[in-house]
């Protein structure tokens, strides 16, 4: 019998819906908004709205806007950050597919920035050769986004969302998925369904340094595993080179977008020396891999625990109004931009892999789903081109649910019962061993599987979490806290699993010692 995080074996009443979406995020509320009204559908999130990686998406959304644009171009752009390993279906379809998607937010009255005119603002990030990226609130896209689509999806009749819910497991049977397990408060509930939508975001949290919520550490790729989903790319870990230094608020850096670079901003040692210059042709603007690698090395040769963004080249007019969440956070902190350099250094930021899925987010459990981060569609490659990822959740997002309205499994039956039954499990661990276990995991994922790796580091990692696999396998787990530990340590073993199967260093996967 595979391993559930519950420990139950008796019948439970059920609540019936065509389809349950887990996560709300811009993922799963883009999804759930392009369902075929008729169908009743479950909107599942562990915490709220504004506690997602979509609500904190600073830069904004690629796609090509401008007569100076071309889908060929974005799809080479992609392409080349994803450094030869991104699907070319899969770029194709998130490129051509972006723009409709971008008009539909502007119908849904997302607010775009735009000029004088009317017309879009359009600026530029990391990886890309041209302008391509539009955005909301300067450098606020991902919460004007999630607001939006948030108050539409409250207002439709056969949305259902359960609010501080915890999906704690995928329920299967010989047809595929049939529905979800899930906590709320002390009550497990079974949400009945032959149609799963995984839309749980990445696994930032898995690391001591990330921009990722408290939440985020992998439940609905940990939850597909276990009821046999397909993990691809797990080893592709992207970090983001610009987080603000700041003493106290460890728990999730503060992250500095990508755009301030596309507007201008250097990356300068303590020395003031623009060290970006010469590493590659686009500098400052290079893909995040290559920037993250970069900024390490600098901080190691000149022993620094950081380095500084210099934004002097724009007026601190221009920045307040462009990025106005980061000045004052900047300026919460004593940081007075534009006169001060701001500290920056490296942290996790988002994963390339995830569960394996089409270009329909069919994975290879029948009725189950997955979009978004958690996904793996093969857009992203090696490393993720900026501003694609919210892309990928409304293009991704709406064919998953295009998908569902023309093939939709029906879920309903007369019994209003169904069997859950798992191995029972009689081992107590007290709460003291689980923080202990996720301060572990932390730092040896960070010491070992970050943005530069040794295969001998990475097979004492697997040692380390296989031995702590050991102490909890046999565990009764019956708290939130617990299941999420559980999953934390589920997805970095797969990470790192993933890691030492690649033996070639390739975009975010950087080997000091790889093999010749």
């Amino acid at each position: 019998m595979r391993r559930y995080l519950f420990s139950i074996n008796e019948e439970m009443s059920v609540y019936d819906f065509d389809v349950v979406i887990i996560g709300s995020g811009i993922a799963g509320l883009y999804s759930a908004l392009h369902l075929d009204s008729a169908l009743q559908c479950a909107v599942v999130t562990k915490a709220n709205i504004d506690e997602s990686n979509s609500y904190l998406a600073q830069g904004g959304i690629a796609a090509v806007m401008s007569p100076e644009d071309t889908y060929i171009m974005h799809i080479n752009d992609t392409i080349k950050a994803g450094a030869g390993l991104c699907d070319p279906e899969a770029v194709k379809v998130l490129v051509e597919e972006g723009p409709e998607n971008i008009r539909t937010l502007i119908d849904m009255k997302v607010p775009f920035d735009v000029n004088a005119d009317g017309d879009l603002q359009i600026t530029r990030e990391g990886g890309h050769r041209t302008r391509r990226i539009v955005h909301c609130g300067g450098d606020a896209t991902g919460r004007e986004t999630t607001i939006q689509l948030s108050k539409i999806a409250m207002q439709k009749d056969n949305l259902h969302f359960f609010f501080e819910t915890f999906l704690v497991d995928l329920l299967t049977d010989d047809n595929g998925v049939c529905g979800v397990l899930v906590k709320v408060g002390d009550d497990f509930k079974v949400l009945r369904s032959r149609n799963v939508i995984i839309a749980t975001g990445g696994c930032g949290q898995i690391y001591q340094y990330t921009t990722s919520p408290l939440g985020s550490v992998g439940d609905g790729i940990a939850a597909a595993y276990r009821a046999g989903a397909v993990l691809q790319d797990m080893e592709m870990i992207q970090f983001h080179p610009t987080t603000l230094i700041s003493d106290g608020k460890a728990s999730r850096l503060f992250l500095i977008s990508e755009a301030v670079r596309g507007e201008g901003g250097i990356l300068r040692n303590s020395r003031g020396e623009a060290f970006m210059q010469g590493k590659h042709e686009l500098a400052d603007l290079a893909p995040r891999d290559i920037v993250t690698r970069c900024v390490l090395a600098e901080m190691e040769r000149t022993g620094d625990q950081n380095v500084w963004l210099d934004v002097s080249s724009m007026t601190t007019e221009f920045f307040k109004e462009r990025f106005p969440t980061i000045f004052n956070e900047c300026e919460s902190r004593g940081i007075h931009l534009t006169k001060d350099r701001i500290p920056v250094r490296p942290a996790q930021h988002y994963i390339m892999g995830g569960v394996k899925t089409d270009i329909d987010g069919r994975t290879n459990i029948k009725g189950l789903y997955c979009v978004g981060e958690a996904a793996r569609t093969g857009i992203h490659g090696a490393n993720r081109l900026a501003s694609n990822s919210l892309l990928e959740c409304l293009v991704f997002g709406r064919r998953c649910a295009r998908y569902i309205n023309g093939n939709i499994v029906p879920s309903y039956n007369e019994n209003k019962k169904i069997k859950v039954e798992s191995k029972i499990y009689h081992k107590k661990l007290d709460i003291g061993f689980y923080s202990a276990l996720e301060a572990k995991i932390k730092q040896i994922m960070t010491a070992y599987a970050g943005p530069i790796r040794s295969r001998e580091g990475l097979r004492t990692a697997q040692a380390e979490l296989d031995a702590l696999a050991e102490q909890i396998e046999d565990a009764h787990l019956s708290l939130p806290y617990e299941f999420k530990v559980y999953n934390m340590l589920q997805v970095s073993r797969k990470v790192v699993e993933a890691a030492i199967a690649r033996k070639k260093s390739v975009g975010a996967h950087y080997l000091t010692d790889e093999e010749q």
